[in-house]
């Protein structure tokens, strides 16, 4: 059976201006991976132009009642950008709602205690706020509807009790030993509401109900081409709450068996999965097939709809598919546990970005 060593938080992630690797319960004081000497060769840069190589990205992703959906962050030093998109899994519509934010010193915030991430535009108004004193995190969005597009808003709080949340922090190569790539992931219950108002029309307000949600903040190193895909999934089975995310990127580490971002939480539990194989033969809109070699991921991913979104700004080039779908299939844990996923709902992303 596969497993990864699970240590404890370091204070750092930078020690004598070389990354630390490793797999790490719960969550450290910061994400951070500023500081590397030479990440990209032997020419001694500064270390505050090379950290402007550094892009991250902040990630909520929910499903609730009808809808599931994500809320991102992209932090590219330059500029930012914030996205909304969810679907109505009943009637399979789908909602997007961007906005690019100009340049600011920092749009994904370094400390996972206490912080938030926000847009502030008259039109589209998105925060995500988290404070583990309380254990809550804060979801909140305005969004001011368009020709294709109703208003849409919603305040969803979910919970970072320990007996509710699952936590892990991985921190790997990207793709070598030279430079790293911080992950930080939380499978937590959510609960709230959302409410959509078409153009002259009354709102349409869902109940409250009780969803689930998984919050991911990643730092990298960036290459000046990156490209990959990554799924998740999120939801209820046999009465447990299960989520995974499983990647498959150019920037994967080059031990990747000993490196990986993959894992699965079911409740409060976290196991680390093995590298996996993403492959879609026919097309992103056809079956995709996701296994590994340790008998431990065996599931596809059947897409229901696609969001397709280029962005193309200053010296950042990228494509971004952003896919809803549902998952099934055999994932083990660590403990030899058979989870079956049927009908899943979850979302995969495929992208390339350019610089």
């Amino acid at each position: 059976m596969y497993s990864r060593e699970i240590k404890e938080c370091p204070k750092s992630f930078v020690k004598n201006g070389k990354p630390v690797f490793g797999t790490f319960a719960a969550h450290p004081e910061k994400l951070d991976i500023r500081g590397v000497k030479m990440p990209y060769g032997v020419i001694p840069l500064p270390t505050w132009i090379t950290n402007l190589r550094i892009k991250s990205r902040l990630s909520f992703y929910f499903s609730l009642g009808d809808f599931i959906g994500s809320i991102d962050f992209y932090d590219s030093k330059i500029f930012g950008m914030a996205e909304v998109i969810f679907w109505n899994m009943k009637t399979k519509q789908k909602y997007v709602y961007r906005s690019i934010m100009g340049p600011r010193r920092r749009f994904v915030p370094h400390k996972l205690e206490a912080a938030s991430t926000s847009c502030y535009k008259k039109r589209r108004y998105i925060r995500i706020s988290w404070d583990r004193s309380h254990e809550k995190l804060s979801v909140i969005f305005n969004l001011h509807g368009t020709s294709s597009n109703p208003s849409a808003n919603t305040a969803l709080v979910a919970s970072f009790a320990k007996d509710k949340c699952a936590e892990i922090t991985c921190v790997l190569p990207a793709p070598t030993l030279r430079r790293s790539s911080a992950h930080y992931y939380a499978s937590l219950p959510v609960h709230g509401a959302i409410t959509l108002i078409p153009n002259g029309e009354p709102s349409q307000t869902m109940p409250d109900a009780e969803g689930f949600s998984f919050f991911d903040i990643n730092r990298t190193y960036m290459k000046f081409r990156s490209h990959g895909e990554f799924v998740t999934g999120l939801g209820s089975l046999d009465g447990k709450a299960v989520s995974f995310r499983i990647q498959s990127v150019s920037q994967e580490a080059v031990d990747s068996d000993k490196y990986n971002g993959n894992v699965l939480c079911t409740e409060n539990q976290v196991t680390p999965l093995p590298p996996v194989v993403i492959t879609h033969p026919y097309g992103i809109m056809d079956k995709w097939i996701i296994q590994d070699t340790e008998n431990m991921v065996d599931l596809t991913f059947t897409p229901l709809s696609d969001n397709k979104n280029r962005i193309s700004v200053f010296v950042l080039r990228s494509e971004y598919h952003t896919i809803y779908g549902v998952f099934d299939g055999v994932i083990l844990t660590s403990s030899g546990e058979k989870v079956n996923i049927r009908s899943l709902p979850g979302l995969a992303k495929k992208y390339v970005i350019r610089l």
